[in-house]
């Protein structure tokens, strides 16, 4: 028995304009949000007979929940400060510039690596690195513009 004709696995709407485009790994880019850079070394991209060149929203999402998992993030308690994410401690120690590289994979998204360069402090209790609470923002909204850049 024949299988019906239909969308192959590479084959996705085009976030733009809707019509079928083919998913590929173009380009990298490199973008800045407040204290955060990201860089991509292939960006995900659905190419459509429109010649629009767009990441898929899958794979901005994908993105967002790997650094989510992969990047601790400190508590922010309104009256106690930062906290450590690992042993509720006070973070006290000094915020330092860092590389961390991201592994992004996702349903209908291809493997691939996202590096950020992101302020990161170190608990004084049990040594564990965690993004600060002022540079949350800027982590999703990094992400988010390495997938969107055009």
């Amino acid at each position: 028995m024949a299988t019906p004709p239909g969308p192959t696995d590479r084959t996705r709407p085009c976030p733009q304009c809707q019509q079928p485009g083919v998913l590929r790994l173009g380009a990298g880019t490199e973008v800045e949000a407040g204290t955060v850079a990201a860089a991509l070394e292939r960006r995900p991209l659905i190419a459509c007979p429109s010649e629009h060149d767009r990441s898929p929203d899958a794979a901005v999402a994908a993105g967002q929940q790997a650094a989510r998992a992969q990047l601790p993030r400190s508590r922010e308690k309104l009256l106690r400060g930062s906290r450590c994410v690992s042993c509720g401690a006070r973070l006290t120690l000094p915020v330092r510039r860092t590389r961390r590289t991201v592994t992004v994979a996702g349903d209908g998204v291809p493997v691939h690596t996202l590096h950020l360069d992101v302020p990161m402090t170190r608990c004084g209790e049990c040594a564990w690195d965690q993004v600060p609470g002022r540079s949350h923002d800027d982590v999703d909204d990094a992400v988010r513009a390495a997938y969107l850049s055009e």
